[in-house]
């Protein structure tokens, strides 16, 4: 899944300076799980002490606890370094966290709703993926038990019919196509899918270089030399890979309308984006991920809070922490031998934290560019405002996708099939795969753990990814806009006084109903079934997002700049020395693969080389990397 320009680039400046330097080195309120109580921790200090006094000094500070967050700071704690992971919300996960709400039925037993993604790939047995790789470094991967399953359904308003994707190489999903689009539809896509999945084709080059070797200073030249042959077969095949999807498509020749779309519909899966704007690494990847033999999808047992747990495990069980409701807001900025440092974090009791090694971001660019903004004085140096208008020039110039709606419901099953389908996707292949609410996707979690609701219930999670306009809903706002500002808690009463603004719940219907229309392509009587006793039912709108995952216009991510076919994005240094980012604003981008490889890369560059090449080392030996 990593982008070869990037690879490359790292790697021709690397061995200029190795010849010169050498290899030294530098949701809503939730019920949560014990584990992550205990590592809460409560300062109170006064507002008077900002910037007067430290009252605490670790290694690497942790800005957020997203999946990229959490798998920096879990991989930082494993590497030796004194971490803490710093988090505004009252509960872990960031767009991915999980929360449970009681009906007004059963007090006793919660409904676990994950508020992000559920369909996972590569993760519940050693891989390439990124994310199982952190989890086999910091020693939690067997900690997750599995839910294992072939595939999911698609239901296309169109023509009314459904087909579903099954997994491997049994020839079920190739049928589908056939059955679907025609003979030549199957011919073009078999052709194009072997190209791919060939020996050192597409999708197995897009695999070549683990983030685990990966760093954002001179010395990846080091980290990476094992990998020397890999790149010298990565060859040409690497401008492929960092270009549009759509140009790969082109130089194979595919050109069939269906085919075109199906790949359209994957893209905007991964990226929010379409074919011709997302690159071309992911999607090859996850071609991988679909049809090679035996492969097959992942749901972990206890909902995507269990991996979230996992991470925070790995962080705590090293040294490290965990701090929710604890938000920064400010940065410690200096200016040393004419350049900017980031020294450390005031969080909003005051309390000032120092950072020995290095500060990570795991905010979006966006929100980090307006939180520099408000910790850099007028009268600091000119190197300190120099380099805080370096990043808000690349938050500027950062394009963003659309917003979400999101509908959680918790309703009987009974009298539903036993063998319904986890996994849906509801849309119109004649339409634009971009066009507002076109995608549906629907997951069913107690298909694969009944224990996420009250007995006798089921949990259906239908949300719109990345097609909400965020201007519809910014009225509602205070101020009528986004300060792109991280605000108070999520909540507090400041934080949904949207809630109350008059036009606020007719919207919210409004836009509800293409959610509930695609669930009753699953469940055609799912609006009784919400009503019964026992079911709960909630809407979450951009503002929802905006609200309880800080981020900047409710965006799903970024998108190509101005002109541009794919985005081009930062790696995890920045212009301010010890300030590092990670998440989906930085290399490699959306998804939790990406976030957790940016993760892992910002904790490779705040340790030693010689650190950082003994657990490759280890892991290698016991088969958790290539």
């Amino acid at each position: 899944m990593i982008s070869t320009k990037y690879l490359l680039t790292c790697f021709s400046l690397a061995l200029c300076s190795y010849e010169i330097s050498g290899f030294q080195s530098v949701a809503s309120s939730s019920t949560r799980h014990p584990l992550l109580s205990l590592s809460r921790q409560w300062h109170d200090h006064s507002k008077s002490q900002l910037y007067s006094s430290t009252d605490e000094e670790v290694d690497v500070i942790v800005i957020g606890s997203g999946f990229g967050g959490l798998s920096c700071a879990a991989m930082s704690a494993t590497y030796g370094m004194k971490t803490l992971c710093v988090e505004a919300h009252d509960t872990p996960g960031g767009v991915a966290h999980s929360f449970s709400r009681f009906s007004k039925a059963d007090r006793k037993v919660p409904f676990r709703f994950d508020s992000g993604p559920s369909l996972i790939s590569g993760v519940s047995s050693k891989s390439t993926n990124p994310l199982r790789q952190v989890l086999d470094a910091i020693g939690t991967a067997d900690d997750i038990d599995w839910y294992i399953y072939d595939g999911w359904m698609v239901h296309d308003y169109a023509d009314g019919n459904s087909f579903k994707i099954t997994t491997g190489d049994s020839g079920a999903f190739e049928k589908a196509i056939e059955d679907k689009a025609g003979v030549e539809a199957r011919v073009e896509f078999e052709k194009f899918r072997d190209v791919m999945l060939a020996d050192g084709g597409l999708t197995e080059v897009s695999g070549y270089i683990p983030p685990l070797a990966l760093r954002g200073d001179a010395f990846v030249a080091r980290s990476l030399l094992g990998y020397l042959f890999k790149f010298l077969q990565i060859g040409t095949k690497g401008l492929l890979l960092t270009g549009s999807f759509t140009l790969t498509m082109d130089k194979y020749s595919v050109s069939n309308p269906f085919v075109l779309k199906w790949f359209d519909y994957l893209a905007f899966a991964l990226s929010g984006l379409d074919a011709a704007h997302t690159q071309a690494a992911p999607v090859s990847y996850t071609m991988g991920d679909l049809h090679r033999k035996g492969k097959l999808l992942d749901y972990p047992k206890g909902g995507m809070d269990a991996l979230i747990e996992a991470l925070v495990k790995g962080l705590t069980k090293n040294g490290g922490e965990l701090r929710l409701n604890s938000r920064v807001e400010k940065l410690l900025l200096e200016e040393k031998d004419g350049e900017a440092h980031c020294t450390g974090v005031v969080l909003n009791d005051g309390s000032i934290i120092k950072a020995k090694k290095g500060v990570v971001s795991n905010a979006p660019l966006w929100n980090l560019s307006r939180m520099l903004s408000d910790s850099a004085q007028s009268n600091e140096g000119s190197a300190i405002n120099d380099a805080v208008a370096k990043v808000k020039e690349q938050s500027n110039d950062m394009e963003m996708t659309g917003s979400f709606m999101h509908l959680h419901l918790g309703i009987p099953k009974e009298g539903l099939p036993d063998d319904m389908e986890m996994h849906h996707s509801i849309l119109n292949f004649d339409l634009d795969i971009t066009a507002e609410q076109n995608l549906v996707i629907i997951s069913i979690p107690t298909i694969a753990d009944p224990s996420l609701a009250p007995e006798g219930y089921h949990i259906v999670h239908a949300y719109t990814a990345a097609s909400e306009d965020f201007q519809d809903w910014e009225g509602f706002m205070e101020n009528r806009r986004d300060s792109g500002k991280v605000g108070a808690s999520p909540n507090s009463r400041s934080a949904k006084k949207y809630n109350s603004e008059e036009g606020y719940e007719a919207l919210k219907t409004e836009k509800a109903e293409a959610l509930w229309k695609a669930i009753e392509c699953v469940i055609p009587d799912v609006r009784e079934r919400a009503e019964a006793e026992g079911a709960i039912s909630i809407v979450g709108t951009p503002l929802t997002h905006r609200r309880y995952n800080q981020r900047f216009r409710g965006t799903y991510g970024p998108a190509p700049a101005a002109g541009e076919d794919v985005w081009d994005l930062p790696g995890c240094t920045t212009p301010i020395k010890s300030l590092l980012a990670c998440g989906d604003t930085t290399f490699p981008g959306i998804g939790l693969p990406g976030v957790a490889a940016s993760g892992t890369i910002a904790a490779n560059t705040l340790v030693d080389v010689k650190t950082q090449l003994e657990l490759m080392k280890k892991l290698k030996a016991n088969g958790s990397l290539q």
